[in-house]
């Protein structure tokens, strides 16, 4: 018997220091791209404009991507994943350009040339702000302005529903909230510092929302996708034969 309570107590011991280095950690494994290094100017791509935001957090980074047509344009705002910078998407819209949409690419806090360190409420920092410059923009149609967030993204853009008037969402890849991770570490989600309940804003929001999600993401099943899909007032939900990065808009039938 004292075996078995030694042997209890050390399991225990065991599960609070694993628990606690989870808690110290945690936004290293939330934000590895933080770790991309990137050259001192951005990628340029036909038209880009490179923005910097001077914000409470430190200053953004955005690049905006015009569409080509003269009058007052839509503009999509994107968020990308935890582990990527907007370089890497600066030659990936324009198929949103060329049917008169702009697109904004936001940089988070700490990643790339941005300055400052990640969290939830950075993040919403820098996308209210991204969201302020390009509203004020006289070549931007302010009603139609919306968010696109791919996997870490959607809750940024979730984030941004909560603060600014969206028209519209769409999310690829991204979860109800990040509790579902902590559930896979046998961890509770109160040890969460970030938790993006992107469910809770998806149930709230008023505009449609369209949830891409690929059949064969292991690191984000589908069918946690759908739930956003199903908890929206306008909800359309789109399978695709494809694992968690999935974009690819010219062979998907996306359009």
């Amino acid at each position: 018997m004292n075996a078995l309570k030694i042997l209890t107590v050390c399991v225990l011991c065991l599960y609070i220091a694993f628990l606690a280095s989870l808690f110290l950690l945690q936004r290293a494994m939330i934000y590895p791209g933080t770790k991309t290094r990137v050259s001192k100017n951005p990628p340029s791509a036909p038209g880009s404009e490179v923005i910097h935001l001077q914000t409470p957090v430190g200053r953004i980074d955005a690049i905006f991507l015009p569409a080509s047509v003269p009058e007052k344009q839509p503009v999509m705002i994107f968020g990308h994943g935890n582990g990527e910078v907007i370089d890497f998407w600066t030659s990936s819209f324009e198929g949103f350009r060329v049917r008169g949409i702009g697109v904004l690419l936001v940089e988070y806090p700490g990643y790339g040339r941005s300055a400052g360190s990640p969290s939830e409420e950075a993040i919403r920092v820098a996308v209210d702000a991204a969201y302020d410059h390009i509203a004020a923009d006289a070549r931007v149609d302010r009603e139609r302005v919306f968010g696109f967030g791919q996997s870490l993204g959607g809750g940024a853009m979730c984030l941004l529903a909560r603060d600014r008037p969206l028209r519209a969402l769409i999310l690829q890849s991204t979860f109800p909230s990040l509790g579902i991770f902590a559930a896979q570490y046998f961890a509770p989600p109160f040890l969460l510092r970030d938790r993006f309940d992107n469910l809770s804003t998806i149930r709230a929001f008023r505009g449609p929302v369209l949830v891409i999600h690929g059949k064969q993401d292991r690191l984000i099943p589908w069918r946690v996708g759908k739930l956003l899909a199903e908890a929206a007032k306008d909800g359309t939900f789109r399978l695709y034969d494809c694992g968690h990065g999935c974009w690819d808009p010219e062979h998907l039938p996306f359009w």
